[in-house]
């Protein structure tokens, strides 16, 4: 006699909750995609207001020109937020601040010394960005209403 388990799809405990889980869930996505945008857009605004102004710390962390990784670190991460917020190339802005998050973890972690504690919040920033650049936009994003994406 062999158990079989039906780890991809468990039962619930409370059956009569299940219409509710349904329905939260591409609600969830929505909220955490444009929740994860807009911050991501706080955190760009100083940047794209003045573009070439970290341009000495990125090429202190060895990516020169500095001027030029300065213009595209401010450029991905306010229009990768303004992207990922409205669910547009979703993937596309989901991969491009996943990799500055995942240099921010490097340069607290590695650079500053700081390790896990100075790094952490990058961490959990680049699962989020993860989250998207493996699932796209979900439901309600404009990568859906116009019935593409990457």
């Amino acid at each position: 006699m062999t158990m079989t388990s039906n780890t991809e799809n468990p039962q619930p405990v409370l059956p009569a909750l299940s219409p509710v889980y349904d329905a939260a869930a591409p609600l969830t996505l929505l909220w955490l995609r444009v929740i994860s945008g807009i911050a991501l857009m706080v955190h760009g605004w100083p940047k794209i207001t003045n573009p070439t102004g970290a341009a000495e710390m990125v090429a202190g962390m060895g990516f020169n020109p500095g001027w030029l990784w300065s213009i595209l670190l401010s450029v991905t991460e306010f229009t990768g937020g303004l992207l990922l917020a409205i669910g547009l190339l979703t993937r596309l802005a989901a991969g491009g601040t996943t990799v500055i998050l995942l240099v921010t973890v490097y340069f607290h972690w590695v650079i500053l010394g700081q390790g896990y504690s100075g790094s952490e919040l990058s961490l959990i920033w680049s699962a989020v960005t993860l989250v998207f650049l493996a699932r796209g936009g979900g439901r309600y994003s404009v990568d859906r209403l116009i019935g593409k994406e990457l």
